[in-house]
């Protein structure tokens, strides 16, 4: 199957069962981000085997896992299942859970298109040659604006600022795995999506983006 097809038929599948799964109610969604985060777990101590620094080798493990149940456990709660279980909120709102899933998603997509069109006219150098020398500054930015934009149709002015947040901190949990993925040797932290790689390469933005949304938005609405 060509490489784009394939691509193309697991994003649409993937994105399909993200949303319905997170939008359908608060059992679908706590299976949903179980599953995402076992697998996330197992690609990043995967990972953390085939690198080299071995000395930091044990704590650096749990260290990572504890900062990606942090993070699953963040996007799970942008639907107030916390509320849920102690009986404050009956309602479950997975709008707010496909919201930020889609600042994610906007930023990846418009941080392509903009490195595609203007990478390196504007700003000669990489945005973290060392790491992952196609990544531009210029595409960093428009994924950012993107991010913001698809804030703004979400939750208006509250949306640009909680958007522009996800699109920078998603890039930088971006660099962070495409950091660990060199250091590791490998392309892809896995293979369970076919034409994407690994859970955490689908996901490596929320690791950061997702805590630091969730403290926001809990501080401001």
């Amino acid at each position: 199957m060509n490489e784009l097809v394939k691509r193309s038929i697991t994003g649409i599948l993937f994105i399909f069962i993200v949303v319905y799964a997170s939008m359908y109610n608060f059992f679908s969604a706590t299976i949903l981000w179980g599953v995402i985060l076992v697998f996330g777990v197992v690609e990043f101590l995967r990972l953390k085997s085939k690198q080299k620094e071995l000395g930091t080798s044990y704590m650096g493990s749990w260290m990572g896992v504890g900062v990606i149940v942090i993070a699953a456990g963040s996007v799970w709660g942008l639907g107030r299942p916390i509320d849920v279980i102690l009986g404050i909120n009956s309602s479950y709102s997975g709008m707010e859970v496909v919201a930020f899933l889609t600042w994610i998603w906007a930023n990846d997509t418009f941080a392509y298109i903009g490195g595609r069109l203007l990478g390196r006219k504007v700003f000669k150098s990489g945005l973290a040659p060392e790491v992952s020398p196609n990544k531009s500054w210029e595409g960093a930015i428009i994924g950012a604006l993107g991010a913001a934009i698809a804030g703004w149709f979400w939750m208006g002015e509250l949306g640009v600022l909680l958007g522009t947040i996800t699109g920078i901190l998603s890039t930088c949990g971006d660099l962070i795995e495409s950091s660990a993925k060199r250091r590791a040797g490998v392309k892809d932290s896995g293979s369970l999506l076919p034409g994407h790689g690994g859970v955490l390469d689908r996901f490596d933005g929320l690791v950061i983006a997702g805590p630091v949304v969730l403290i926001i938005k809990s501080l401001l609405v």
